[in-house]
């Protein structure tokens, strides 16, 4: 009895003990972001497709999913409340993932072109609207070098909102890896 009693003990000390692996994003040789079991991540799969979930398990280079997703609902008072969905278990290999965001991305309004758009509008419409009031020719002399500037910087918001990326595409630069930290499998 004691004998079965030590090795129970063992063999639960073992499964507490065991060291998981890692999965790691790293641009060139530093590392970026890190994930173990029990980690939320967010990515871009190999079908474009963002999935976010619950890491359940980092085996060698491949990773297991439990697919979720937070939304915000209301309550019958009418208040936002959270509310998961699960999805279930996706198994992938790690060279499967995309993309993955880029932290602090949809704040930056002037590298995404944002700015540019809204106040190049704005101008047009309140150009636009103070013609028609006053009578005067919309598209006439006095006005078409403001509506040909505010024209020019949206045509820019729009450039820069082309090629600002809002994730980290993986490839030369960036990738994810595994680190196997246990021998237990």
């Amino acid at each position: 009895m004691k004998l079965s009693c030590l090795l129970f003990c063992c063999c639960l000390s073992a499964k507490l003990f065991a060291q998981n692996d890692l999965l790691l994003l790293k641009d060139k040789t530093r590392t970026l972001q890190t994930w173990t079991n029990g980690s939320y991540i967010q990515f871009q799969f190999s079908s474009k497709q963002w999935i976010e979930g619950i890491v359940k398990m980092v085996r060698n280079d491949s990773l297991t999913i439990d697919q979720i997703q937070v939304r915000l609902v209301g309550n019958q008072f009418g208040f936002a409340n959270t509310d998961t969905v699960h999805f279930g278990l996706l198994k992938l290999h790690v060279n499967e993932i995309y993309g993955m965001p880029k932290r602090g991305s949809g704040g930056n309004i002037i590298s995404n072109g944002a700015l540019f758009q809204l106040g190049s509008g704005a101008y047009i419409l309140l150009n636009i609207t103070n013609s028609l009031i006053k009578g005067e020719a919309i598209f006439g002399v006095p006005n078409l070098t403001g509506l040909g500037i505010a024209g020019g910087f949206f045509i820019l918001g729009k450039v820069l909102q082309s090629t600002h990326k809002t994730y980290l595409k993986m490839g030369s630069r960036y990738k994810m890896i595994t680190i196997q930290l246990g021998t237990n499998r």
